[in-house]
């Protein structure tokens, strides 16, 4: 691996299902994303881009291969370990936001920092920076099921950057957004790899996604081709 690489994975295999039915989600799939690189991983829906992002983020565990982030191995991490990597060192967007319910915009956007225990000022502040970067300083106070989708999606993005990452991984970051929303949020991305040095590893079906990354890795059946 290499020192500046941040995300690495190597053959990477996962199955699903059992005799007959089992199907080959991902196979001997390997890529590595440096600091202040933002990497897109494109392919048709069914690809293995979920399965190989979740893989990354010691969200799930590969049947075979391994997943590092910076020099801690993610893959047979226990869950403590797991979860504090995600605390301290990772933002993760989830296809399907994963917001919570009964929090507002601006709490689920909090939470990163309050599991970091970071002091209320610096979560005052960080919150309202990142609520207004991505447009929804106007709703703040709305709980998820009173925000559209594009909105929702927006909440799921602030909070994956409100406390700085060194690594972004993010499943279809923009699939519910118009162009320029979806222009503006990717332009929020690559200021956080250009001035951080964060590692962003973004699976898209976006044009305007793969055209403002470093480096388009394709994924078809399973299998990556750098």
């Amino acid at each position: 691996m290499s020192g500046d690489d941040m995300i690495r994975v190597a053959g990477l295999t996962r199955f699903f299902g059992r005799g007959a039915a089992r199907t080959t989600a991902l196979s001997d799939a390997s890529l590595s994303v440096a600091a202040g690189e933002f990497v897109v991983l494109r392919g048709p829906s069914g690809s293995g881009k979920t399965t190989l992002l979740t893989l990354a983020a010691g969200l799930d565990e590969p049947d075979a291969g391994e997943a590092w982030i910076g020099d801690v191995r993610v893959t047979g991490a226990g869950e403590a370990d797991a979860a504090r990597l995600r605390r301290e060192v990772m933002g993760y967007v989830d296809q399907e936001f994963a917001l919570v319910p009964f929090l507002t915009a601006a709490e689920n956007v909090e939470l990163p920092l309050r599991l970091r225990e970071a002091g209320a000022r610096e979560r005052r502040a960080r919150v309202a920076e990142m609520i207004d970067a991505v447009g929804l300083g106007d709703h703040a106070a709305q709980r998820p099921e009173e925000l559209s989708g594009g909105q929702q999606q927006r909440v799921a993005v602030a909070r994956a950057l409100v406390h700085r990452p060194r690594v972004l991984v993010a499943d279809e970051p923009t699939a519910q957004l118009d162009s320029g929303t979806a222009a503006s949020v990717i332009s929020l991305v690559i200021e956080h790899v250009r001035r951080d040095g964060m590692a962003a590893l973004i699976a898209s079906h976006d044009a305007i996604v793969a055209d403002r990354a470093d480096r388009v890795v394709e994924i078809h059946d399973g299998r990556v081709r750098a």
